[in-house]
């Protein structure tokens, strides 16, 4: 039953009548009254009290529960908020061929320091990889392939190149601290499939117990025992699809619980699939409304949908999409003419936002 505020309009009504009530000769309808002034006080401090008698009525459920009550909650089934984590990846340097660098080397990217985990050996040609992890946490210190690091101390390596390349995974693997929304999400997920010996639940709580990892979707096959596929997305990421860093540290954490039967190499970056929309006599076209369906596109697509995998394939139904566009803010009234039919997802797809269009 829900709990239901009354207005301090209303609770100040009830309390003048109750003066008149039990008062006789009293007049709480006077401004100037002293009566007036008392029921105003009691209204305020009821009002105050029934609200937060109603915020307390929210901690008693996982489902409401915010802050510090959610996380007593969802400590009681095992599960905890995920801290802030850096990220860690590979890097390449040009250094003296054949000589063998301690760990320790620092390099900087974007205000963020990355120090080198493991000591390397050049190679013949005078390439140093480097095994490296951030020396803070955070969805910012992230990097992409190819990115360019700088050397910290030149003067204490000064045989290496001042600028390294990331590696072709990326820097990844590093997530901000969880908000309530995501741990709510896990707990509930938890509570609704508890631990039954490597159903594939098991496995999704264990993805998502990585830091920065938000959804899971687990499949097997039919007649291999062996087979499992774990597709995810990663916060902070072009459209939340993972890179080749986040996919090395969610297998990471497959493999610390994994059965013996089950394949080594499950975890997997769905294969986003762009969804080109067209859009005909849209009324009230401006550029925020335009931003407004792109946003609720989007968000349909991270909200309705899952990879769809042979044998098993999930359809996005054309009608979501119209959908989607009709509940933006601001718009009235669309003609949705591209696509023309469902799409089927397959291969481990997952829709991403593609090119919206705009006709007469």
């Amino acid at each position: 039953m829900a709990w239901t505020i009354r207005s301090l309009a209303d609770i100040s009504a009830r309390t003048r009548g109750a003066f008149r009530q039990y008062m006789k000769g009293t007049d709480a309808a006077l401004k100037t009254n002293f009566v007036t002034v008392v029921a105003k006080v009691l209204a305020g401090i009821s009002h105050e009290f029934e609200l937060r008698m109603a915020w307390l009525t929210k901690q008693l459920f996982l489902s409401t529960a915010t802050g510090r009550f959610l996380a007593l909650h969802a400590s009681d089934i095992g599960i905890f908020r995920k801290g802030a984590s850096g990220a860690s990846g590979t890097i390449s340097v040009s250094a003296a061929a054949n000589v063998t660098y301690a760990a320790g080397i620092r390099f900087v990217s974007g205000g963020i320091t990355y120090i080198s985990t493991a000591p390397a050996t050049a190679s013949p040609l005078g390439v140093l990889v480097l095994q490296v992890e951030a020396e803070t946490t955070g969805a910012n210190t992230n990097r992409d392939a190819d990115g360019i690091l700088t050397l910290a101390d030149p003067v204490l390596w000064p045989t290496l190149g001042e600028e390294a390349t990331v590696g072709a995974a990326g820097i990844g693997g590093g997530a901000d601290v969880e908000d309530d929304d995501n741990l709510r999400a896990r707990a509930l997920h938890r509570k609704r499939n508890p631990r039954s010996g490597g159903r594939l639940t098991d496995y999704e709580t264990v993805a998502l117990a990585v830091p920065g990892v938000f959804k899971v979707w687990a499949f097997r096959r039919p007649l291999a025992p062996g087979y499992l596929a774990l597709f995810f997305l990663f916060e902070g990421r072009p459209n939340s699809i993972p890179t080749a860093g986040d996919v090395v540290v969610v297998q990471a954490a497959i493999d610390a619980e994994r059965l013996i039967r089950i394949d080594d190499s499950v975890a997997a970056a769905p294969t986003p699939l762009p969804v080109d929309v067209e859009i005909h006599r849209l009324a009230n076209d401006t550029i925020e409304v335009r931003e407004a369906i792109n946003a609720s596109l989007a968000a349909m697509y991270l909200e309705r949908c899952r990879p769809g995998i042979e044998g098993d394939t999930f359809t996005l139904s054309r009608s979501w999409i119209g959908e989607a566009i009709s509940q933006a803010t601001g718009e009235d009234r669309h003609v949705l003419a591209w696509p023309l039919d469902d799409i089927v997802l397959t291969n481990g797809q997952f829709p991403v936002p593609g090119v919206v269009t705009y006709g007469a």
